[in-house]
């Protein structure tokens, strides 16, 4: 019989500044919130603080675009050009990779998933986001990092909210992973278990401005795999 599954957010945690060590920030919170990490926990981690502590930030007076850039921004012109460049660089030009669907675009990025505007935040009029550059290796560094200084197995989910062209709102997904694996077999059937874990671990987190950017998912069983990664079930 499955084991009750808890999900836990991760409050307080400090804003996150580039360079900054995630899996000591994580751990420094738990502390003093009295939330005691256990073996084999799940940890989501909201792809934003991963990517702020990479120091993804582009400024768009610094992005050239180019004639493909303007090319879609006759099709979405809410999108601006440098917006839509930085797109185009995620997903290599490939436009296969790119779906519009009235003020929706959805890009197929270097890392194997689609997503909305490639995952592209905006900061500020002319600020924003990247995702990680390798979301599994960014997965991996807090898993290691939690491993050394904890001495704890866990699981690290690398999450981002994502709306879909037919259906309203947002839900969150997974984009990289390590120590377990993505899928799994139930009953014969094959089932994205990383998803339906960040997906449940976003009742908690919830969306912007709700400043809880992680949760721990205690009792799903899964079998440690320190091999794993997201690309075991892209296509």
């Amino acid at each position: 019989m499955q084991k009750p599954i808890t999900i836990m957010g991760i409050h307080h945690m400090p804003a996150i500044q580039p360079a900054d060590n995630l899996a000591d920030a994580l751990l420094t919170c738990l502390h003093k919130t009295g939330l005691e990490l256990r073996q084999g926990d799940i940890i989501c981690v909201a792809s934003k603080i991963v990517t702020i502590s990479e120091n993804r930030f582009v400024e768009l007076n610094t992005v050239v675009p180019s004639k493909q850039a303007y090319e879609l921004h006759a099709k979405i012109p809410r999108k601006k050009p440098t917006i839509l460049e930085l797109i185009l660089q995620e997903c290599d030009y490939d436009l296969k990779n790119i779906d519009i669907h009235g003020n929706w675009i959805g890009v197929k990025t270097k890392t194997g998933r689609k997503l909305t505007s490639a995952g592209i935040d905006t900061v500020d009029d002319n600020t924003v986001l990247l995702l990680p550059r390798d979301p599994n290796a960014s997965a991996k560094k807090i898993r290691i990092n939690i491993k050394n200084s904890a001495n704890i197995d866990v699981a690290i989910l690398i999450t981002d909210s994502d709306g879909r062209e037919d259906i309203g709102g947002a839900t969150q997904l997974c984009i990289g992973l390590s120590g377990m694996q993505p899928l799994r077999d139930q009953q014969s059937n094959e089932e994205t278990i990383c998803d339906m874990l960040a997906a449940a671990a976003g009742l908690v987190m919830g969306q912007r401005g709700n400043n809880i950017p992680a949760a721990i998912i205690r009792g799903h069983e899964f079998e440690l795999d320190e091999k794993a990664s997201l690309t075991d079930a892209t296509l």
